[in-house]
């Protein structure tokens, strides 16, 4: 789904060479729901019109809030087709029919109903196809046009118990205080049955229907049922292909697949392919599925950039059009650039209040890995060092520095675009500078030898050369160093505190802290079905550890050495630093990571503080939770960052 893989189209870290101009003010937490960002791209065939989503303020950092964009490459002008009613938190998904005189794009509300919109060209806003709940899944566009004027919608069936991904973005596990409320109410049985059983097994999801609508005639039909996938319509739009999900196998099964694309593939979608009737919906062999005579690529012309900081960011299919987009200092622009059009035209410019925010300065830091491999780390000083501070500087005392990690990750002559304060990372690096802290980013490159990518005993490797050359420049304070990771950057933080008590403070959210009980715990989203049935995430999670991401190659039971020296929680007893751990309660890494993690802590006497949030899932997202988890962090760095007396 789109709005759930896309990324920024582009990400320019703001450049800052001085102290604050007057009259400009700290980056702050809440500035992260004022930015608006640019999403999906989405060209007409004959490349007379693009669509482009464009972020709104909302209560969340990563849910749909956007509107729909038309650009009119002919007049070089942009206006939004997309409703402005307050009861849709955003639109996305815009697809067009084959010949582009048809537009179809999704919206959403507070009750997570999906809606489909069609436009016309000359028309001035969309118009809503009535008596449909589309059904969103994980990477998977739920419309589709199969010709010119007919669209396949994958629709919920009435009275469908809604999960995914999608949904619990938007519920925040709805199903959870349902369920409860249906056993405080004691009028029937509140239980989930879960069964391991070694045969095919009917799936816990709900059926869709698979309708096709013709924009023209409003005629409208059920093609197809039950848990469909990757829609795809042949060339001249008599067949449909898809996949079905209908049943759960033995999880052995699941570890047959020729490799683990297969497998996450066979658990998502399922193993089997159908073609039917674009008309009749009646099954039709797979040959059906021709694959026609594809057009030549357009030739790609040299299209000039508008302005030096500006990056194209897509190209119209017909080579002579493409927009572009630069993130400055006085905020987002977006131009239509044309060939044979003599200057760029400018169609959006967003985010002018970023000229009030002091922005924090970056330089890159050269160092030697432990093992000898060159790296580049880079450091963020707080908005009011003064220029090109070092050892001679005259700072009134050295800056405490947030170390931040992430495993894998490698930093070359680009500032890590995390920088930039148009990003919305929950735990911008920006505000840590707000705050006064120097911020340093630490390259950590994979380990050499296959197979060990998360073993905590080679993630000082890339760290602490990193700080030493920080201190090196000689405005940090060594005795005030703080390390914080998210996911499996917040694992990094709690293997490495056990191995080192150099840091004053950690902070890790998401972290995964042992991985037995990692293996075998449910997803938090999945335990109530708010995002699927248990069992997926169950196989998903256990590919992922035998063959997957951690490469452990076998079960817990069969490797128990393995599991359990690799586990932070294994470690905790040689733990000095005071940490802080934040989790949402729907987190895929178990909530009940991050209590063992705390409860072991609290046994010992050691400091700890564990920030749970409700309704949040894998990184924090609304506004009112993000707002108080920047107020903790605050008095957290406050207290256990303290010069020494």
């Amino acid at each position: 789904m789109r709005f759930v893989i896309r990324t920024a189209l582009v990400l320019v870290v703001l450049a800052c060479t001085g102290v604050p101009l007057a009259g400009q003010r700290s980056f702050r937490p809440e500035d992260l729901f004022r930015v608006r960002r640019l999403g999906d791209v989405t060209w007409s065939p004959n490349g007379r019109y693009a669509t482009i989503e464009l972020s709104r303020p909302g209560r969340t950092l990563d849910g749909p809030t956007a509107e729909i964009g038309l650009i009119d490459v002919k007049a070089g002008e942009m206006t939004t087709i997309s409703s402005p009613a307050p009861a849709y938190l955003g639109f996305f998904n815009a697809t067009w029919s084959p010949n582009g005189r048809n537009l179809a794009f999704l919206s959403v509300d507070a009750k997570a109903v999906v809606r489909v919109w069609t436009w016309q060209p000359g028309a001035p806003r969309a118009s809503m196809i009535r008596g449909f709940d589309v059904h969103v899944g994980f990477l998977d566009s739920p419309i589709m046009w199969i010709d010119d004027s007919r669209l396949a919608i994958s629709a919920w069936e009435p009275g469908a118990k809604k999960a995914g991904f999608f949904y619990l973005s938007v519920l925040q596990g709805r199903n959870a205080a349902d369920e409860w409320q249906q056993g405080i109410d004691g009028k029937s049985a509140v239980v989930s049955v879960l069964d391991s059983g070694g045969t095919d097994q009917p799936s816990e999801s709900p059926d869709t229907q698979l309708w096709s609508v013709d924009v023209r005639t409003h005629i409208r039909a059920v093609l197809a049922k039950g848990d469909l996938h990757r829609l795809r319509a042949s060339p001249d739009g008599r067949f449909i292909s898809f996949s079905r999900n209908g049943s759960l196998r033995s999880a052995k099964a699941y570890f047959d697949a020729k490799d683990i694309d297969a497998a996450y593939g066979a658990v998502d979608w399922g193993t089997e392919q159908y073609v039917i009737d674009s008309r009749t919906g009646q099954e039709a062999p797979l040959s059906s599925m021709a694959d026609g005579i594809k057009p030549p690529p357009a030739p790609q012309l040299p299209i000039p950039s508008p302005r030096s900081d500006a990056r194209r960011v897509s190209l119209a299919p017909t080579g002579d059009h493409a927009l572009f987009v630069a993130n400055s200092d006085d905020g987002t622009h977006l131009w239509l650039v044309s060939i044979g059009v003599a200057s760029p035209r400018e169609l959006w410019h967003a985010n002018e209040w970023v000229k009030e925010i002091a922005v924090a300065k970056s330089e890159a830091i050269q160092y030697n890995a432990l093992d000898g491999t060159a790296l580049t780390a880079w450091l963020l000083l707080p908005p009011d060092t003064a220029p090109n501070a070092g050892p001679n500087s005259a700072l009134r005392a050295k800056l405490p520095m947030v170390t931040m990690v992430y495993p894998g990750t490698t930093w070359g002559a680009n500032p890590p675009f995390y920088f930039s304060i148009f990003t919305s990372n929950f735990e911008h690096p920006q505000l840590f500078a707000a705050l006064g802290y120097a911020v340093l980013w630490v390259s950590m490159p994979e380990p050499k030898e296959v197979g060990e990518a998360l073993w905590s005993k080679h993630f000082a490797n890339g760290v602490f050369p990193a700080i030493d050359a920080a201190i090196a420049r000689g405005i940090i304070d060594p005795d005030r160093i703080a390390i914080q990771g998210q996911s499996n950057g917040g694992y990094v933080t709690l293997s490495l505190i056990s191995q080192t008590n150099r840091f004053r403070s950690a902070i890790a959210s998401g972290a995964p802290t042992d991985f037995t009980s990692f293996y075998g715990t449910f997803y938090g989203a999945d335990r109530y079905e708010d995002q699927d049935d248990p069992r997926t995430g169950q196989l998903l999670r256990m590919l992922q550890f035998e063959r997957g991401v951690y490469q452990f190659g076998a079960a817990p039971w069969s490797a128990h050495d393995l599991y359990s020296s690799n586990s932070p929680i294994s470690h905790v007893g040689d733990v000095e630093t005071p940490v802080m751990l934040v989790q949402g309660n729907l987190d895929y890494v178990p909530v009940e990571q991050g209590e063992e993690y705390f409860t072991a802590l609290y046994r010992q006497g050691k400091r700890a503080e564990f920030l749970r949030y409700q309704g949040e899932w894998h990184t924090i997202s609304n506004r009112e939770n993000v707002l108080d988890v920047w107020k903790k962090f605050e008095a957290w760095l406050a207290e256990t960052m303290t010069p020494r007396k």
